[in-house]
Protein backbone atom coordinates (compact mmCIF):
# COMPACT_ATOMS: atom_id res chain seq x y z
CA UNK A 1 0.00 0.00 0.00
CA UNK A 2 1.33 3.39 -0.98
CA UNK A 3 2.14 5.79 1.87
CA UNK A 4 -0.33 8.56 0.56
CA UNK A 5 -2.79 6.11 0.42
CA UNK A 6 -2.00 4.68 4.23
CA UNK A 7 -2.26 8.50 5.44
CA UNK A 8 -5.42 9.06 4.09
CA UNK A 9 -7.19 5.73 5.59
CA UNK A 10 -5.56 6.55 9.14
CA UNK A 11 -6.92 10.41 8.89
CA UNK A 12 -10.76 8.72 8.17
CA UNK A 13 -9.86 6.51 11.39
CA UNK A 14 -8.44 10.06 13.26
CA UNK A 15 -5.66 7.56 14.62
CA UNK A 16 -3.63 10.99 13.27
CA UNK A 17 -5.67 13.27 15.86
CA UNK A 18 -5.32 11.60 19.18
CA UNK A 19 -7.43 13.32 21.74
CA UNK A 20 -6.04 14.76 25.04
CA UNK A 21 -6.84 11.56 27.14
CA UNK A 22 -5.28 9.70 24.04
CA UNK A 23 -1.98 11.69 24.68
CA UNK A 24 -1.71 11.05 28.38
CA UNK A 25 -2.41 7.33 28.01
CA UNK A 26 0.23 6.78 25.50
CA UNK A 27 2.79 9.02 28.02
CA UNK A 28 1.36 7.08 30.70
CA UNK A 29 2.15 3.90 28.83
CA UNK A 30 5.89 5.13 28.20
CA UNK A 31 6.92 6.21 31.18
CA UNK A 32 6.06 2.91 32.53
CA UNK A 33 7.69 1.35 29.96
CA UNK A 34 11.03 3.52 30.41
CA UNK A 35 10.56 3.54 34.55
CA UNK A 36 12.97 1.10 34.91
CA UNK A 37 15.57 3.05 33.55
CA UNK A 38 14.75 6.51 34.18
CA UNK A 39 17.72 8.27 36.76
CA UNK A 40 17.36 11.78 37.92
CA UNK A 41 20.45 13.70 39.09
CA UNK A 42 21.12 16.97 40.54
CA UNK A 43 23.91 18.31 42.78
CA UNK A 44 24.18 20.33 46.95
CA UNK A 45 27.61 21.86 48.06
CA UNK A 46 29.34 20.11 50.44
CA UNK A 47 32.76 21.34 52.33
CA UNK A 48 34.93 20.04 49.97
CA UNK A 49 32.90 21.49 46.77
CA UNK A 50 30.01 19.80 44.28
CA UNK A 51 28.77 16.76 44.97
CA UNK A 52 26.44 14.67 42.29
CA UNK A 53 23.46 12.39 43.37
CA UNK A 54 21.82 10.53 41.72
CA UNK A 55 18.55 8.21 41.67
CA UNK A 56 16.13 5.88 40.08
CA UNK A 57 13.15 4.33 41.44
CA UNK A 58 14.88 2.15 43.22
CA UNK A 59 17.06 4.29 44.81
CA UNK A 60 19.76 6.25 45.16
CA UNK A 61 22.19 4.65 43.10
CA UNK A 62 25.16 7.65 42.87
CA UNK A 63 27.61 9.70 44.89
CA UNK A 64 29.72 11.44 42.78
CA UNK A 65 32.82 13.73 43.79
CA UNK A 66 33.10 14.38 39.92
CA UNK A 67 33.79 18.04 38.87
CA UNK A 68 31.53 18.22 35.95
CA UNK A 69 27.98 17.53 35.24
CA UNK A 70 28.69 16.21 31.77
CA UNK A 71 31.22 13.21 33.39
CA UNK A 72 28.55 11.84 35.40
CA UNK A 73 25.54 11.76 32.51
CA UNK A 74 28.31 9.76 30.85
CA UNK A 75 28.62 7.58 33.70
CA UNK A 76 25.15 7.25 33.89
CA UNK A 77 24.38 6.38 30.59
CA UNK A 78 27.69 3.64 30.57
CA UNK A 79 24.77 1.78 33.06
CA UNK A 80 22.49 2.10 30.22
CA UNK A 81 20.24 4.11 32.22
CA UNK A 82 18.33 7.64 30.88
CA UNK A 83 19.72 10.85 32.68
CA UNK A 84 17.31 13.82 33.57
CA UNK A 85 18.05 16.53 35.67
CA UNK A 86 16.18 16.09 38.62
CA UNK A 87 13.99 18.72 41.10
CA UNK A 88 11.87 18.16 43.37
CA UNK A 89 13.06 13.98 42.40
CA UNK A 90 15.99 14.79 45.27
CA UNK A 91 14.42 16.63 47.78
CA UNK A 92 14.84 14.06 50.47
CA UNK A 93 18.54 12.75 49.66
CA UNK A 94 19.80 16.75 49.13
CA UNK A 95 17.85 17.32 52.45
CA UNK A 96 19.63 14.72 54.40
CA UNK A 97 22.73 14.76 52.95
CA UNK A 98 22.24 18.97 54.06
CA UNK A 99 21.43 17.86 57.63
CA UNK A 100 25.00 15.37 57.64
CA UNK A 101 26.90 18.30 56.51
CA UNK A 102 26.15 20.22 59.35
CA UNK A 103 26.42 17.55 61.88
CA UNK A 104 22.44 17.28 62.38
CA UNK A 105 22.41 13.62 60.70
CA UNK A 106 24.08 10.45 62.46
CA UNK A 107 22.45 8.19 59.91
CA UNK A 108 21.11 8.04 56.14
CA UNK A 109 17.14 6.78 55.73
CA UNK A 110 17.60 6.39 52.02
CA UNK A 111 17.15 3.28 49.61
CA UNK A 112 19.83 2.43 47.75
CA UNK A 113 20.05 1.24 44.30
CA UNK A 114 24.02 -0.97 43.58
CA UNK A 115 22.04 -3.43 41.42
CA UNK A 116 25.22 -3.25 39.26
CA UNK A 117 27.46 -4.71 41.49
CA UNK A 118 28.85 -7.89 41.88
CA UNK A 119 27.56 -10.66 44.56
CA UNK A 120 30.83 -10.19 46.41
CA UNK A 121 31.17 -6.23 46.32
CA UNK A 122 26.79 -6.17 47.65
CA UNK A 123 28.04 -7.91 50.74
CA UNK A 124 31.19 -5.65 51.43
CA UNK A 125 29.39 -2.58 51.15
CA UNK A 126 26.61 -3.92 53.01
CA UNK A 127 29.50 -5.08 55.85
CA UNK A 128 30.53 -1.44 55.74
CA UNK A 129 27.14 -0.11 55.74
CA UNK A 130 26.72 -1.57 59.96
CA UNK A 131 29.69 0.49 60.71
CA UNK A 132 28.34 2.91 62.98
CA UNK A 133 29.06 6.85 62.86
CA UNK A 134 32.05 8.30 64.52
CA UNK A 135 33.81 4.59 64.48
CA UNK A 136 36.08 2.92 61.80
CA UNK A 137 37.25 -0.49 60.98
CA UNK A 138 40.25 -1.84 59.19
CA UNK A 139 39.67 -3.69 55.92
CA UNK A 140 40.96 -6.86 57.69
CA UNK A 141 38.04 -6.34 59.77
CA UNK A 142 35.64 -6.23 57.03
CA UNK A 143 36.99 -9.19 55.39
CA UNK A 144 36.93 -11.36 58.36
CA UNK A 145 33.35 -10.34 58.83
CA UNK A 146 31.92 -10.97 55.38
CA UNK A 147 34.06 -14.72 55.41
CA UNK A 148 37.00 -13.51 53.70
CA UNK A 149 39.87 -12.82 55.88
CA UNK A 150 42.62 -13.26 53.55
CA UNK A 151 40.50 -10.94 50.86
CA UNK A 152 41.82 -6.88 52.44
CA UNK A 153 42.97 -6.14 49.09
CA UNK A 154 39.76 -7.48 47.13
CA UNK A 155 37.81 -5.67 49.90
CA UNK A 156 39.67 -2.56 49.29
CA UNK A 157 38.94 -2.80 45.55
CA UNK A 158 35.57 -3.08 46.38
CA UNK A 159 35.02 -0.31 48.64
CA UNK A 160 36.85 2.00 46.11
CA UNK A 161 33.70 1.42 43.63
CA UNK A 162 30.99 2.20 46.06
CA UNK A 163 28.01 3.94 43.80
CA UNK A 164 26.36 5.41 47.13
CA UNK A 165 30.03 6.92 48.77
CA UNK A 166 28.87 8.67 52.56
CA UNK A 167 25.44 6.91 52.62
CA UNK A 168 27.26 3.30 52.71
CA UNK A 169 30.73 4.78 54.77
CA UNK A 170 33.36 3.31 53.04
CA UNK A 171 35.35 6.52 54.64
CA UNK A 172 35.13 4.74 58.16
CA UNK A 173 36.95 1.58 57.04
CA UNK A 174 40.79 2.32 57.08
CA UNK A 175 44.28 0.31 56.78
CA UNK A 176 45.93 -1.06 60.08
CA UNK A 177 48.53 0.80 61.92
CA UNK A 178 46.45 3.92 61.59
CA UNK A 179 47.10 4.78 58.19
CA UNK A 180 43.64 6.30 56.28
CA UNK A 181 44.14 3.77 53.28
CA UNK A 182 42.38 4.31 50.32
CA UNK A 183 39.36 6.91 49.23
CA UNK A 184 37.91 7.53 45.65
CA UNK A 185 37.05 10.76 46.11
CA UNK A 186 41.09 11.63 47.70
CA UNK A 187 42.53 11.60 50.91
CA UNK A 188 41.17 15.09 51.82
CA UNK A 189 37.61 14.33 51.54
CA UNK A 190 37.93 11.50 53.34
CA UNK A 191 39.48 13.04 56.27
CA UNK A 192 36.94 16.02 55.67
CA UNK A 193 34.20 13.57 56.38
CA UNK A 194 35.65 11.89 59.00
CA UNK A 195 36.19 14.80 60.67
CA UNK A 196 32.05 15.50 60.16
CA UNK A 197 32.06 12.50 62.34
CA UNK A 198 34.82 13.19 64.94
CA UNK A 199 36.45 10.23 64.02
CA UNK A 200 40.36 9.93 65.16
CA UNK A 201 41.86 7.25 63.12
CA UNK A 202 44.74 6.54 65.82
CA UNK A 203 42.13 6.36 68.82
CA UNK A 204 39.72 4.27 66.39
CA UNK A 205 42.38 1.83 66.08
Amino acid sequence: MKMAKMMKMLKKLDLLQPTDSEWKRAQTSLMEAFASVRVFYEWIDAPFGKVFLARTERGLCRVSFRRKEDDLVDDLEKRELLPEKGGEQLDTERRQFGEYFEGKRRHFELPVDIRWGTPFQRKVLEAANEIPFGHCECYTDVAERIGHPKAQRAVGNALGQNPVAIVIPCHRVVASGGRLGGYTGGLDIKRTLMNIEGIQVEEAL
